[in-house]
C-alpha cells in the first residue's frame, strides 16, 4: 500500500462518507451539489474521499444545501478536534470499516463485528445491568449494524486472534456459545475472516496487555485502537503503532490457525 503522509488522518474517512451518504440521500449528483455550494466537482470529490480538510465555510454550505441540520458541521468540528486529541474520536466502528486491513486481538470475548445476535445480547446484558431490555436491544442492533458493515463486501480484510478461553467460555449458555462457534466456522469457510487462537497452555502468553486493533489504510498511515472497560484510546503515533505491531507479531507467533473443521469450533459445549 502506498502511504501518502500528505493526506489528512484516516479519521476524516468517516466524515467524507457522511457527506457522500447525505448527498445520495438527497438524490444529488456530485456535480449538482458542487454547483450549489460554489466549488468544483474535483473539490467535492476530495472532501468525500477524505483527501482534504474542508474549510468550515464549505461544510456549512454543504450542510445547508443538504438539509442535515448542522450534523455535518458538528461532525467536521469533532473530527478536526480529534486529529489533535485522537482519544476523543467517537466514530470507531465506522473508522474500522474504511480500513483496507483490520487486525484485532481479543482476550476476553468475540469481537463485536463477529458476534451472533444472541452472543451480543449475552455480553451486553451483564455489562449494562441498569439498562431496560429495549435499551439492550438497541445496543444489540448497533453491534449488528457494525457487523454488517465490517464483514460486508466493502469491509476490510479481517484477521482476528482470540485467547482460546473465549471459545470455551459459555457466555449466555450452551446454545449461545455453540451458535457462536458455528457462526465463526461459517465466516472462516466463506473467507470473511482469518481466525486464530492462542492456546491456554502457552507458557509465555504475549497477549496479556489487553485487547487492541491495528487498522491499515490504503493510502494513509495506520492507526491503533486500545480497548478499555469504557471506550478506549485511538492513536496514529508512529512509535505506538510500531510497538503494537511488534506485539502483534509475537501474538501471531504464539497463535494456532483455526479452520471450519477445528475441534474448538465443531465441538459442542458442554463436552460429552
Amino acid at each position: 500500500m502506498g502511504v501518502n503522509t500528505a493526506l489528512p488522518s484516516a479519521m476524516w474517512l468517516p466524515f467524507g462518507a457522511r457527506v457522500l451518504r447525505a448527498r445520495s440521500d438527497r438524490g444529488l449528483s456530485r456535480a449538482e451539489l458542487a454547483r450549489n455550494v460554489g466549488v468544483t466537482d474535483d473539490k467535492l470529490r476530495e472532501v468525500e474521499d477524505a483527501h482534504c480538510r474542508p474549510a468550515r465555510s464549505l461544510v456549512e454550505r454543504v450542510d445547508t444545501v443538504l438539509g442535515t441540520e448542522h450534523q455535518l458541521v458538528d461532525a467536521w468540528a469533532i473530527t478536526l478536534q480529534a486529529e489533535a486529541f485522537p482519544s476523543e474520536f467517537g466514530d470507531m466502528s465506522e473508522l474500522g470499516t474504511h480500513a483496507a486491513r483490520l487486525w484485532e486481538h481479543q482476550p476476553m470475548a468475540v469481537p463485536v463485528f463477529l458476534r451472533t445476535r444472541e452472543y451480543s445480547r449475552a455480553v451486553l446484558e451483564p455489562r449494562h445491568p441498569n439498562l431496560e431490555p429495549e435499551e439492550i436491544e438497541a445496543l444489540v442492533e448497533e453491534e449488528m449494524a457494525e457487523r454488517a458493515a465490517t464483514t460486508g463486501p466493502e469491509g476490510p480484510a479481517l484477521r482476528v486472534v482470540l485467547n482460546e478461553s473465549v471459545l470455551q467460555r459459555p457466555q449466555g449458555g450452551a446454545d449461545v456459545l455453540n451458535g457462536q462457534r458455528d457462526f465463526l466456522a461459517d465466516l472462516i469457510k466463506a473467507g470473511i475472516v482469518d481466525l486464530g487462537v492462542i492456546p491456554e497452555e502457552t507458557p509465555h502468553h504475549p497477549g496479556l496487555g489487553g485487547a487492541f486493533r491495528i487498522m491499515e489504510f490504503a493510502d494513509r498511515p495506520s492507526m491503533v485502537y486500545a480497548f478499555a472497560a469504557q471506550g478506549g484510546e485511538l492513536t496514529g503515533d508512529s512509535e505506538d503503532v510500531g510497538h503494537c505491531r511488534m506485539v502483534r507479531d509475537s501474538i501471531e507467533e504464539a497463535s494456532v490457525q483455526l479452520t471450519p473443521e477445528s475441534e474448538l469450533l465443531t465441538a459442542r459445549w458442554p463436552a460429552g
